[in-house]
């Protein structure tokens, strides 16, 4: 069974385990920047081998503050680091703010143009995340599960991200996000578009690898969620939570085992099922269906010409074709 939470439970959840005193909000960070930096170099075991340069993305929320703690620790590594802040620094949430001062101690902050990026900043990013003696890494903690409208300020850098990972003759940088990959819905999976970004690759963050804190969320797993979260791995951050009244939501079976089906419905296998006459047809119509639902894209069903009525009342989403004869079955195949 996995438990999925939203990003209310979430917080609900984070914020009752500093009530308690079981943990403070800055122990949670460092937690977390630990757990990512972890993560990472389990996935790609070629950047703990030797130091690289990243790029770090922070926003102006806890999401943020776990960027500083993850840059603090790969320049303590050796990396060469680089940090961009989108937001004002004046709201920042206190144990973000702690994670700031910590950074600014070792490097230096570059704004990103708040609320909207400008061609500046696109130019400074662009210089120091790809024509700078390469970048490996590009952290995302601007929102995590936080979001709630669209970035629309950031679209400039988040395209920036994605034609550069599409198009690069290069070795592309990693993306890892925090949480959940910035501009995607945590608890629907949707991405927050603006009428103008709607549809576009880059009106999410599209991550490589999506580090969750303590429990995957909802949003992993629906709607575009598996497409731009890449592989997940939850990090076991130290919260205890067992009371049966606890804001959780439990999927069963496992959604870890579901295959991510990201993509038209023919890169997905198409599937010929050949059927009886009239009153013949129940084991094929059980094969469609069983076909469907282990993940092929498109179900087709062919059958005799006067078999087409019994099959299409009960039949859905599986397509039928009248097969007569070998020249039939031959142009079906084709």
């Amino acid at each position: 069974m996995t438990e999925l939470l939203t990003a209310a439970q979430m917080r609900a959840i984070e914020a009752a385990a500093i009530a308690s005193g079981q943990v403070t909000g800055l122990e949670l960070m460092e937690r977390a920047g630990r757990g990512v930096v972890e993560a990472v170099f389990e996935e790609w075991p070629d950047l703990r081998a030797t130091s690289h340069r990243a790029v770090v993305l922070c926003g102006p929320g806890n999401n943020g503050g776990d960027g500083f703690v993850v840059a603090r620790l790969l320049k303590e590594w050796g990396w060469a680091v680089e940090v961009f802040l989108y937001g004002e620094l004046d709201r920042m949430p206190p144990d973000a703010r702690v994670n700031y001062e910590r950074w600014v101690a070792m490097g230096e902050v570059r704004g990103l143009g708040f609320p909207q990026v400008t061609e500046t900043d696109c130019d400074e990013f662009a210089k120091c995340a790809y024509l700078n003696s390469g970048t490996r890494l590009i952290v995302d903690a601007l929102f995590g599960i936080s979001l709630s409208r669209p970035i629309v300020g950031l679209s400039p850098i988040l395209e920036l991200v994605d034609l550069y990972a599409t198009f690069s003759d290069l070795m592309p940088p990693r993306v890892v996000a925090l949480d959940v990959p910035s501009g995607l819905c945590a608890d629907s999976g949707r991405v927050i578009a603006d009428a103008q970004n709607a549809g576009m690759p880059w009106a999410a963050m599209q991550a490589c690898l999506t580090v969750s804190f303590h429990r995957g969320k909802v949003g992993h797993h629906l709607a575009m969620g598996p497409a731009f979260s890449g592989k997940l791995e939850v990090l076991d951050i130290g919260i205890v939570h067992g009371n049966a009244d606890s804001p959780v939501r439990s999927v069963e079976p496992d959604v870890a085992s579901f295959e991510k089906r990201a993509g038209h419905k023919f890169s997905h296998g198409h599937a010929l099922i050949l059927s009886g006459p009239p009153g013949h047809g129940g084991a094929a119509r059980m094969t469609a269906r069983g076909a469907l639902r282990i993940g092929a894209g498109l179900v087709t069903l062919a059958c005799p010409p006067e078999a087409i009525p019994e099959n299409a009342a009960h039949l859905n989403a599986v397509m039928l074709k009248p097969v007569a004869d070998g020249a039939g079955l031959a142009e079906v195949l084709a």
